[in-house]
């Protein structure tokens, strides 16, 4: 049942038939009620970037709210919703079943504001070491009191270490303390500054990783031997040319027959070794 507040002209509030009526910050907002059929493979793939990237961003409630406010400021749309959207159109890669965060691609933030130079990190004993160039740009809208934003996402461990205000744009460096056990886990690091009055934020700024990029629990991705890949790719195309033109002699023409299993029997090794390699390649999640 829906209640109008202010009579038979006014905006109804609660479920009319099969629409429910409500307000949004305050805006009028209605949206029908239908039974779900059953979902098509793109329906299936869009659930799945959703979750990804929901679950992602569950992590940074508390930087969101400082990091999209202005941009959810004069709108019906909240910061939660403006970086899922963001992020979902941006930030994932794979496809269906496989669809993973591209962490470098990922925004915490949206404005304006321009964002330091010559960032970079380093673990040192009993954290990490954050730098950048100090230099003001006055020009540029910077001031010396901008305030560093933080935020380190530890995805072997579904974790994050949230730092707001960590420290000034004139400053230069500062010193985030992290547990040894934490230290050696899977980084991803993000930054970005906010006008100390609040009037202007930047877009975030991926730091990068540190201790290799993280594939799931128990384990890391293993570094790629570019070297081996190339060796094998090389074998399985001088055999796969080999077998090629024995298969189109007849069969009394081709090797004999012993040297010919051997060459089909390493033939198929290499074409499953060449295939499995190139798969891997094309879905190891991030």
């Amino acid at each position: 049942m829906a209640i109008s507040r202010n009579g038979i002209h006014g905006w109804p509030s609660g479920k009319l038939g099969r629409v429910v009526y409500y307000m949004l910050r305050g805006q009028p907002v209605q949206r029908s009620i239908g039974k779900p059929g059953k979902p098509s493979l793109k329906q299936k793939a869009n659930h799945e970037s959703m979750a990804v990237v929901t679950h992602f961003l569950g992590h940074f409630k508390e930087y969101l709210n400082n990091g999209f406010e202005l941009e959810a400021r004069g709108t019906i749309r909240n910061q939660h919703n403006l970086a899922i959207s963001y992020n979902k159109k941006n930030a994932l890669k794979g496809e269906y079943p496989n669809v993973s965060i591209d962490y470098a691609k990922v925004q915490l933030s949206k404005g304006s504001l321009t964002n330091p130079e010559s960032v970079g990190m380093k673990k040192v004993e009993g954290g990490l070491q954050i730098s950048w160039n100090p230099l003001v740009q006055y020009e540029k809208g910077e001031l010396y009191d901008d305030c560093l934003q933080l935020a380190v996402y530890l995805p072997e461990r579904k974790a994050q270490i949230i730092e707001l205000n960590f420290s000034k744009r004139g400053i230069g460096t500062a010193f985030l303390p992290v547990n040894e056990d934490k230290l050696e886990s899977s980084m991803e690091v993000y930054l970005f500054l906010s006008a100390a009055n609040h009037t202007s934020v930047s877009d975030t700024l991926y730091v990068g990783n540190l201790n290799g990029t993280w594939e799931k629990p128990g384990s890391r991705k293993c570094e790629e031997n570019p070297v081996e890949d190339l060796g094998t790719n090389l074998r399985f195309e001088q055999v796969k040319e080999q077998y090629g033109l024995q298969m189109k002699l007849k069969p009394e023409d081709r090797l004999p027959r012993k040297a010919f299993n051997s060459l089909e029997k390493e033939y198929l090794v290499l074409m499953n070794r060449y295939e499995s390699i190139s798969r891997d390649r094309k879905n190891k999640p991030v």
